[in-house]
């Protein structure tokens, strides 16, 4: 299903034809748009009752929260920094107002820890508990999906498949923005669906390849990891040429390289290359 999903965006972005004012648009984690003098990131993401999260085993605090940090989590891959967030949410017949308001106080937590301004949304009945969240930032330096390089050195910020999912994340933006500002690096992506799933979805914006080194990676509690998702730690790609490679080694994980498109999508493992399997969790 995970193949779909990126089959649809490929389509979509066949299909729509952008103005010069849109700089990255349909297939990144977030909208780069030009408004004048001025250059504005966009983002939105829904959270749905039994497909992001599970009711009896979440609080509605941290429900609220997490619809919120899910975004901040885009920001943080294209090295933004949210400035505006709107939401809207579909209220069920069993979700009483003090419960709503249980909702609203994990997203203002969120407003008061990351310094972003909640400035409206709406409501409406629904069937099921959603709520879809909306941002606008900027970025001094936005970083896409699409310009990994062929040698460049591929890192992911933290450990893979260690995450409860249903408890609170850090958005990494103050790392996405430390790096954007003092290295080279080519292409950022978080980690929702599976490392494996989106670092292909870097791949494929890029036309590029990738070997993965199964040793270097940061597992929690094995390969399957890889697929598991909801991680939000951040896969970036190095110029080659980054004179201070050795320090990220030092602060990140340094988990394998860019390869040319025709080489494919491998894993090595005591020096055999096998494909991997592009899969991980799939919204269609």
């Amino acid at each position: 299903m995970s193949k779909e999903e990126i089959a649809w965006v490929s389509f979509l972005r066949k299909k729509v034809k952008n103005k010069k004012d849109v700089l990255v648009g349909i297939g990144d984690d977030c909208a780069y748009v030009k408004l004048g003098k001025e250059h504005l990131v966009l983002k939105s993401d829904l959270s749905i009752e039994d497909v992001h999260f599970n009711r009896k085993k979440t609080s509605l605090s941290m429900i609220g929260e997490r619809a919120v940090a899910r975004v901040l989590s885009d920001f943080a891959a294209c090295a933004a920094k949210p400035k505006f967030i709107g939401v809207s949410v579909g209220i069920p017949r069993y979700i009483k107002r003090r419960q709503l308001e249980s909702i609203l106080d994990g997203i203002i937590k969120s407003s008061k820890k990351y310094g972003f301004s909640l400035i409206g949304g709406d409501t409406s009945r629904a069937q099921k508990l959603f709520i879809d969240v909306w941002g606008i930032g900027t970025a001094e330096k936005f970083i896409s999906r699409s310009k990994a390089a062929e040698d460049d050195h591929i890192f992911v910020t933290g450990k893979i498949g260690r995450r409860d999912f249903h408890s609170s994340f850090k958005p990494r933006i103050d790392d996405a923005l430390r790096l954007a500002k003092g290295f080279k690096i080519t292409s950022m992506i978080d980690i929702s669906d599976g490392f494996a799933i989106d670092l292909y979805r870097v791949l494929a914006l890029s036309s590029k390849g990738a070997v993965i080194f199964k040793d270097k990676l940061p597992l929690t509690r094995g390969i399957d990891d890889i697929y598991r998702g909801e991680d939000y730690e951040l896969i970036f790609t190095v110029d080659k040429d980054e004179p201070r490679i050795n320090k990220l080694m030092k602060s990140f994980y340094c988990v394998g390289r860019i390869k040319k498109k025709n080489f494919g999508y491998k894993i090595e493992d005591r020096g055999v290359l096998r494909k991997i399997k592009v899969k991980g969790y799939s919204h269609l």
